[in-house]
């Protein structure tokens, strides 16, 4: 499996947002703030000034990538060791405390378009020991907190971070096709990861370059985000597996 390339925070932070932005689940909804993220997603040169500016206004990543920062004694909340550890997982996960992850629901997504403070207090206490603010949490846990989308188990598979090896690249076409373990429902109505299955994945060549058969890669609402290195996709297993034990709590 080959080593994927270390890229900067901002550039991570794009690739992952970039899809749900997109469809107008998160982040600015102007559509000059969309092309930015494009543009620069896709090498053009754009002020990383401006780039921070519009990763700054998404509702529930950036105020993440700031609690952990801060639970790790990081300033820059787009230090790319803290975008992996949101988006794909590592140990500075575990150097956050859960109550400071029940705080950061009770302020940070209070407000306007946001959750009323009843309902972010209700959502905090449901908050199970053990659980890290990697975006699976986020996605099968907290859920939306600006109620742009209505949770079901197949837009949960489709808003969580998937990982899946690539069988074929298209030639013509800008897709991969992956083998993955979707998000399914077992008998007891608990979400877990069900068998493995073959599934398209849009792909962005000058976003996403250098895709090969064999590859590891992640995806987020049906798009190529990143190729995954070994590491990556260990962690990115071992996260939503945690997650996902940790919703049984809930039950």
């Amino acid at each position: 499996m080959p080593v994927s390339p270390r890229n900067d925070g901002l550039k991570l932070a794009v690739q992952y947002s970039l899809p749900p932005c997109q469809l107008g689940f998160c982040g600015p909804r102007e559509e000059k703030n969309r092309k930015l993220l494009i543009e620069f997603a896709k090498g053009r040169k754009i002020p990383p000034s401006e780039v921070r500016r519009v990763l700054e206004r998404f509702e529930a990543m950036y105020p993440y990538l700031r609690l952990i920062a801060r639970g790790n004694g990081i300033t820059d909340p787009l230090d790319e060791r803290v975008v992996r550890a949101f988006w794909v997982g590592n140990e500075m996960l575990e150097k956050v405390a859960v109550d400071d992850l029940r705080r950061l629901i009770t302020t940070d997504f209070v407000g306007p378009g946001r959750l009323s403070k009843e309902e972010a207090e209700r959502r905090a206490m449901a908050v199970p020991d053990g659980a890290v603010p990697h975006h699976s949490f986020h996605v099968l846990i907290l859920g939306s907190v600006t109620g742009r989308v209505k949770f079901t188990n197949a837009l949960r598979d489709l808003c969580r971070i998937g990982w899946g090896k690539v069988l074929e690249v298209g030639d013509r076409r800008s897709e991969v096709r992956v083998r993955y373990k979707p998000l399914v429902s077992g008998e007891d109505g608990r979400m877990k990861l069900g068998e493995e299955v073959e599934k398209g994945i849009a792909w962005d060549k000058e976003i996403t370059p250098g895709v090969e058969v064999g590859d590891w890669v992640s995806f987020h609402w049906g798009r190529v985000c990143d190729v995954l290195c070994k590491e990556d996709v260990s962690n990115l297993m071992h996260y939503t597996q945690l997650t996902l034990g940790s919703c049984m709590q809930l039950l």
